[in-house]
C-alpha cells in the first residue's frame, strides 16, 4: 500500500534518488515535495538549475545598455541589451569577491561597478576597469572570460520571451516549449503590430507556501466553483472581466459543466486550461477601432480565428503562467520551501488603442493583484495547504482525477477532461526526471 511508504527526511545532501522516486506516484505526491528544504535546495539545483527558464521580456530592455535583475532558482542575474543591441543573461556576481554588483531592479547603465573594491563592468558582462591593476601579480589575463560576469549557459526567446538555462545541455528552446508555443502566439497574435510589450508596471507580492502550488493551480479549471465563490453576487454570477471575459460561475442552480472545456498538457510540464463560456462580447467604438486594425493586418477570417481564443489559463512550467484574453502573464519565483515571490506584469498590445490597453491594466489590478478579487481567494489556499502539508496527518497530495482518459491531441500534447489532474501528473513525472535524471531526459 502506497500509504505504508516510509520516506526519512533528510538534508540535501542525503536525498537519494531512490528517496526521491518514492516521493512521486502515480497519482499522487508525497508531501515532502512541498515542505522539506533539502528538496527545495535540490529543486534549484536540478529543476530551476536545468530547465528553460523565463527571464523577462525584450521590451524590458529595448534600449541598448538597458538591464532587468531577476533570478534563475536562487542565482542572481541581469538580462541586459549591450552598446551592439545583443541580448544577455549574466550573472549578477563579481568575480573579484563575489559580491553583487547591481542592485537596481531595472535601468539604463553603460557600465556595472561593484560597490565593494570598484570592479568595473560593461552591459555585455565583460570586465572594463581594475582599480589597482598594478597591485596584481602580472601573469593574471584580464581579458580571460573568468574575470567577466560571468554568461548564463544558454539564452534564447520566443515572440520577445527571453528565456535562459543554468545548464549547457538539454533540449533547445523550441523543442521544449513544442505545443505551447501556441499559447504564446495566441497571446501576441492579438497585438495589431504583431508584437507585445511590458510598459504597464508590476504587482508583486509574497506568498507563503511553496512555489508549486502555483503551478499546481495554473492547471486545474474546477476549483473556481469554490475557491472563487466569493466574487459571486446573490444570483450566482461572477462580474465581468475586461474583454468580455469568460463566465467562470454559471448561476447557482446550473452546475457548469467543467469537463467539456478540458485541460491539454504537454511535455516538459507545460499546459493549459479550456476556455470557459464567454458572457458577453466586447463592444463600442474602441473595440471596434480594436478590430478594424487587426482586419487590416489580417484580413477579417484571420482576425477572427485570433480573437476566438480556446484557452483560459497557460502554463510553461515551471514559473510562467499567462492568459491571452486577460493581457497579463504571472512570474512564479522561489525564496524558499514556503515563500514564493509572484509578479504580475501587464502585456501592452502593440498597435491597440491605448484605452483598450489602460482599461485591461485596471482589470488586471481588480482581478490578480495582490488586493484583488480573484488572486487573494488562491493565495488563502495556497498558504492553508502550506499549513495543512506541514503536519503528518496525511502524507499524499493526490491527483488522481480521470487517470489514463487523456487522448493525444493536435497540437502535439493530450488532451483530458476539464476535471482531469493529467497536467500535474505530467509535471511531477518530469519534476522527478530533473530531479534525479538531469536536463537531457525525454
Amino acid at each position: 500500500m502506497l500509504s505504508t511508504i516510509q520516506i526519512q527526511r533528510r538534508p540535501q545532501t542525503l536525498w537519494t534518488d531512490d528517496q526521491l522516486h518514492a516521493l512521486v506516484q502515480p497519482d499522487r505526491v508525497h508531501r515532502y515535495a512541498y515542505v522539506d528544504p533539502g528538496v527545495f535546495e535540490l529543486e534549484m539545483e536540478r529543476v530551476f538549475g536545468q530547465a528553460w527558464i523565463f527571464v523577462g521580456h525584450e521590451s524590458q530592455v529595448a534600449q541598448p545598455n538597458d538591464f532587468l535583475a531577476t533570478t534563475l532558482g536562487s542565482a542572481p542575474v541581469l538580462l541586459t541589451r549591450d552598446e551592439d543591441n545583443q541580448l544577455h543573461v549574466i550573472f549578477n556576481r563579481c568575480a573579484h569577491r563575489g559580491v553583487e554588483v547591481c542592485s537596481a531592479a531595472s535601468g539604463n547603465a553603460r557600465l556595472f561597478r561593484c560597490p565593494y573594491h570598484g570592479w568595473t563592468y560593461r552591459s555585455s558582462g565583460t570586465l572594463a576597469a581594475i582599480p589597482q591593476r598594478k597591485s596584481y601579480p602580472p601573469d593574471i589575463d584580464f581579458d580571460d572570460p573568468q574575470w567577466s560576469m560571468r554568461r548564463v549557459p544558454r539564452v534564447d526567446s520566443y515572440r520577445g520571451f527571453v528565456f535562459a538555462s543554468l545548464s549547457a545541455e538539454g533540449p533547445d528552446l523550441a523543442t521544449y516549449l513544442n505545443g505551447i508555443k501556441h499559447s504564446l502566439d495566441d497571446l501576441v497574435d492579438r497585438a495589431p503590430d504583431g508584437t507585445v510589450s511590458f510598459r504597464g508596471g508590476v504587482s508583486r507580492y509574497t506568498v507563503r507556501a511553496n512555489w508549486k502550488m502555483q503551478i499546481d493551480n495554473g492547471v486545474d479549471l474546477h476549483h473556481a466553483s469554490y475557491a472563487h465563490a466569493s466574487t459571486l453576487d446573490e444570483d450566482g454570477r461572477q462580474f465581468s472581466r475586461h474583454g468580455g471575459g469568460p463566465r467562470l460561475l454559471e448561476g447557482k442552480r446550473r452546475a457548469i459543466d467543467w469537463e467539456a472545456f478540458g485541460v491539454v498538457g504537454f511535455d516538459f510540464g507545460h499546459g493549459y486550461q479550456g476556455r470557459p463560456p464567454v458572457e458577453t462580447l466586447p463592444s463600442g467604438p474602441v473595440y471596434e477601432a480594436y478590430v478594424a486594425s487587426l482586419e487590416a493586418k489580417h484580413g477579417k477570417a484571420q482576425t477572427e480565428a485570433i480573437l476566438k481564443y480556446d484557452r483560459f489559463n497557460s502554463v510553461i512550467y515551471p514559473s510562467l503562467t499567462f492568459q491571452a484574453f486577460g493581457q497579463h502573464i504571472r512570474v512564479v519565483r522561489p525564496i524558499a520551501v514556503d515563500r514564493t515571490e509572484v509578479s504580475i506584469y501587464p502585456v501592452w498590445l502593440d498597435g491597440a488603442p491605448e484605452k483598450m490597453n489602460r482599461d485591461a491594466i485596471r482589470s488586471i489590478a481588480a482581478t490578480h493583484s495582490a488586493a484583488s478579487l480573484i488572486q487573494t481567494d488562491d493565495v488563502e489556499i495556497f498558504e492553508r495547504a502550506q499549513r495543512g502539508l506541514s503536519t503528518g496527518t496525511n502524507e499524499w497530495v493526490m491527483f488522481a482525477g480521470h487517470m489514463g482518459t487523456e487522448e493525444p491531441w493536435k497540437e502535439g500534447g493530450w488532451r483530458g477532461l476539464g476535471t482531469s489532474e493529467f497536467v500535474s501528473r505530467i509535471q511531477y513525472k518530469h519534476w522527478l526526471a530533473y530531479m534525479c535524471e538531469g536536463a537531457g531526459h525525454e
